[in-house]
């Protein structure tokens, strides 16, 4: 398990360093997080003493975990669940400023532009003041909402220890998408932390134009899952 606090970039850079090892991981996401041996015999190519040795590192890294006998499953579905090309459903997290004459909230701008490119957001979560949250409050917005009060949500590191924990168990069900767009520009700078920390796929939104730009992409965070440069 990964602990807050800690940087998990460098066990991702060990455990990929071998083609082997980033095939294992493969064949467990594109299983949905959870293949038998046997599966990821066949799925990955390795096979035998070797696929044991690459499973026992894997596990050693806290990437895998083994539940019950000759079963694995990824202990945190992002972001390795992106070696799956064809996941789309996510969990939005994304943040909600003032309302200062915004007619729609900028999360539901983010998800219309996201389903666009075939995504779908299966659960919201939002990130907001108290006097944020009251400006909406008559939208009744269907969010799951994490509240930062006025000093916590003007703080970079305050709202990292906010979110840090409740994004790690999201990344555990499955994929995540963060929405810096919103609230406070050090909300923002926080997410931008924790996406470039975790490898948590991360856009912005120019709402004028209602425009998404990939600040950490599909592909960028795949690059950065093969140190090795390996096909």
């Amino acid at each position: 398990m990964i602990k807050t606090g800690s940087d998990p970039k460098h066990l991702y850079y060990e455990a990929f360093k071998s083609l082997k090892g980033r095939k294992v991981v493969q064949a467990i996401a594109t299983a949905g997080g959870i293949s038998s041996f046997s599966e990821i015999e066949t799925s990955s190519g390795v096979n035998g003493s070797t696929l044991v040795y690459h499973l026992n590192r894997l596990i050693m890294y806290s990437i895998v975990s083994s539940p019950s006998k000759g079963s694995y499953e990824l202990v945190y579905r992002t972001p390795f669940c992106l070696l799956d090309d064809n996941i789309r459903e996510a969990s939005y997290f994304g943040l909600l400023g003032r309302r200062a004459g915004r007619g729609e909230p900028e999360p539901e701008v983010a998800c219309a532009l996201l389903s666009t490119e075939g995504m779908k957001m299966d659960s919201m979560h939002v990130v907001t003041s108290p006097d944020a949250l009251t400006e909406w409050s008559s939208d009744k917005l269907p969010y799951q909402w994490l509240l930062c009060y006025e000093d916590e949500i003007i703080d970079i590191e305050k709202v990292v220890k906010k979110v840090e924990g409740p994004l790690l168990e999201l990344m555990r069900k499955g994929l995540v998408v963060l929405d810096c767009t919103s609230a406070t520009k050090p909300a923002s700078l926080a997410f931008y932390y924790l996406a470039q920390k975790y490898l948590v796929p991360l856009v912005y939104v120019y709402e004028e134009k209602r425009e998404l730009r990939w600040l950490l992409s599909r592909g960028d965070i795949a690059e950065q899952l093969n140190p090795s440069g390996n096909k």
